[in-house]
């Protein structure tokens, strides 16, 4: 066989695998909401500050800002994997029901431990050169996910017991020089999601009986395709130091499947039979801006600023067919911000190491905040390194520790509005994330 076509299907093969690897992985959300920031190994060795200026140096920046394609030279191979370890625990729960149902105490597990669901967490990029200055791309990646679960016994199951959303995106993208100082980049998202939500219900109510001594539980699962768009632009006004600017469009989605619950007693099962939901999900915009400069040849700086638009998100409604059964949780969330700054120093021309610390604000308040999504700020601290096994392979490694402190969740329930009948919750968190990410370049 021609050593050209060999390496022509070797390069085949390995960007399929590059681009399938995210299918196998659950997702599990550890930036603001449920957002999946973990996309770029060499990029989270610096807490991800420069990473819209291609300051990692490799084609897994594309994510960020396409435009950073045109740093590559050649055809680059990226695959990366990332272990997210995730340490969010209930401290305390104590759930009581309305005052005008007696306010007496819900019974059940008023410690869960660990809701998070640890994960691994894989994306792939593949970046072909027609030429100096046109590049052609394709990336897939899981840019949002999240799996909270309490168990159905736990006190606060009138509110929720699981939540699990995966997306999984395929991103075709170009960028061009337009000249030497300017290129730029864009791309089209390609989403699939898929969720389901789970909680309890106390059917004891609707039917006259004494509260709590029948509890119907109900799973909603569903799935849509959506698609969205990438743009950026890459600026080097002086050799060693760029300016990137990237954006990814909100894609939305109306998440389609069924409800089916369970609990009834056999001679009521037929007041609740499996019958179609839907809900719709749309996930949010984010431009971000990176600046890279090279002071030395052994030094870097870096920093990045990301602004995400969640306070497109207002509310989560799963519409049954029968309406009386209609599921609704305000959220009332507000855009945030991500700030990071990092460094780089080339110790050889194998071996680079790196360092960052950033803030990711959260997207909810406390009186807002809900047991699904019971998230707070976070505090980056990252290091990274990077070592050129050969001239065409690299290798990079990379540990964060994100501090989360402790939050909590209060909901009141008056037997008015989207909480009638959930109860009275009170929650104390507290926890911890890890990551502990590894990535393989190949180039060509």
């Amino acid at each position: 066989m021609p050593f050209v076509t060999l390496r022509n299907r070797l390069l085949t093969a390995a960007a399929a695998i590059a681009v399938a690897a995210p299918l196998a992985a659950p997702n599990t959300a550890e930036a603001a909401g449920f957002a999946l920031r973990e996309q770029s190994v060499s990029g989270q060795g610096t807490a991800f500050a420069g990473v819209t200026a291609g300051g990692n140096g490799d084609a897994s920046s594309m994510f960020f800002n396409p435009a950073t394609m045109g740093l590559v030279s050649g055809t680059q191979i990226v695959q990366t994997a990332t272990g997210v370890i995730i340490g969010t625990k209930v401290d305390s729960a104590r759930a009581t029901r309305a005052a005008r149902l007696g306010g007496t105490a819900i019974s059940g597990n008023s410690s869960p431990g660990d809701i998070g669901q640890d994960a691994l967490v894989p994306a792939g990029y593949f970046v072909y050169s027609v030429n100096d200055d046109l590049k052609l791309g394709l990336s897939a990646n899981g840019p949002f996910g999240l799996v909270t679960d309490y168990g159905d016994n736990w006190v606060g199951r009138y509110h929720g017991t699981r939540s699990d959303l995966r997306t999984y995106n395929f991103t075709p993208t170009v960028s061009y020089r337009v000249t030497p100082e300017l290129t730029l980049g864009a791309g089209v998202q390609i989403q699939y999601a898929k969720a389901k939500l789970s909680q309890s219900s106390d059917f004891a109510v609707r039917l006259g009986r004494t509260p709590g001594s029948l509890d119907v539980n109900s799973d909603v699962v569903g799935d849509d395709w959506g698609w969205g768009m990438t743009a950026g632009l890459l600026y080097e006004p002086v050799k060693g130091t760029r300016i990137g600017l990237g954006y990814r469009s909100a894609i939305k989605h109306q998440i389609t499947g069924d409800i089916s619950f369970t609990g009834l007693p056999a001679g009521l099962a037929g007041l609740l039979p499996k019958q179609g939901g839907s809900a719709k999900l749309v996930t949010p915009d984010s431009a971000s801006l990176g600046l890279y400069h090279e002071v030395n040849s052994k030094w870097s700086v870096m920093g990045d600023v990301q602004w995400t638009n969640w306070s497109r998100f207002h509310e989560l409604r799963v519409v049954v067919d029968n309406p009386a059964l209609t599921q609704l949780t305000e959220e009332k969330w507000r855009d945030t911000w991500f700030f990071s700054l990092g460094t780089a120093y080339k110790v050889t021309d194998d071996l680079t190491l790196r360092g960052g610390v950033a803030f990711d604000k959260a997207a909810v308040d406390v009186e807002y905040r809900t047991s699904r999504i019971p998230e707070q700020n976070r505090y980056w601290l990252s290091v990274g390194a990077g070592y050129r096994v050969t001239e065409n392979i690299q290798i990079d490694a990379a540990y964060t520790h994100l501090f989360v402190p402790k939050t909590s969740v209060h909901l009141t329930d008056d037997l008015t509005g989207p909480e009638s009948g959930r109860g009275n919750l009170d929650v104390r968190y507290s926890g911890g994330i890890d990551l502990i990410g590894l990535q393989a370049k190949i180039s060509f």
